[in-house]
């Protein structure tokens, strides 16, 4: 199979997640083989929340070829696209839905089945009445939390300052969660790729130059 062209699954820039109903919803992760989607019966460890056209994704299912990496995309003509480049790659570890993360991740995981959780660069809905949107606020930390083992992470990155702020401010109220220091967010092993190699965060280096970054990790036995 060919690789697709962005040029043919041009989407609008942003979509609006309480809009769509053509999607992929499970009626409960007990329901999904996901025999049909990777080379194993092993549900994902890795999701990637807002995956776009797949860069990240497929470079984390080539880093860690043993783990099971599920994208997830609201816009459906990128979602398709993700999913013919892993198709076109022959990459038997990833997979992607489309699909509504703030109103489904229970759908789809178990409780306390992910290891990390990447949210990279969402959307920010910077009108006020829009923010309700965001896929990062004090009511999702509680979903992170459900579905995230202990010591499970999540790596957020934006282009943003106000949004990194409010995102970072979602979870710190969460006890939940603690945010790892800079030192140990170098020394983790995907960090830099969070605000490097997704097909957002070119765009952002070009737009505004900088980006920011961080991990929060469920703390163990709360």
């Amino acid at each position: 199979m060919n690789n697709p062209k962005k040029k043919d699954f041009r989407p609008r820039a942003h979509a609006n997640p309480f809009g769509d109903v053509f999607m992929e919803i499970p009626e409960n992760p007990e329901v999904i083989n996901w025999n049909e989607h990777f080379d194993s019966s092993d549900s994902p460890n890795f999701i990637d929340i807002g995956c776009g056209y797949g860069r990240f994704l497929i470079e984390l299912s080539e880093k860690y070829k043993n783990k099971q990496v599920c994208g997830l995309e609201l816009r459906s003509s990128v979602a398709l696209f993700a999913k013919k480049k892993i198709e076109a790659l022959n990459i038997k570890n990833a997979c992607v839905f489309h699909t509504n993360a703030m109103f489904f991740l229970p759908n789809f995981f178990k409780k306390n089945s992910l290891e990390k959780i990447f949210i990279l660069f969402p959307d920010p809905h910077f009108k006020k009445k829009k923010q309700k949107a965001r896929i990062v606020c004090y009511q999702m930390t509680h979903i992170f939390d459900y579905l995230l083992k202990d010591e499970g992470k999540i790596y957020i990155s934006t282009d943003v300052e106000e949004l990194f702020e409010y995102m970072c401010e979602s979870f710190i109220n969460n006890k939940v969660f603690r945010r790892l220091s800079e030192m140990e967010c170098l020394r983790d092993d995907i960090y830099e790729m969070t605000f490097t190699r997704t097909d957002e965060s070119t765009r952002a280096a070009v737009k505004t130059g900088k980006t920011f970054a961080t991990i929060f990790e469920k703390i163990k036995n709360f």
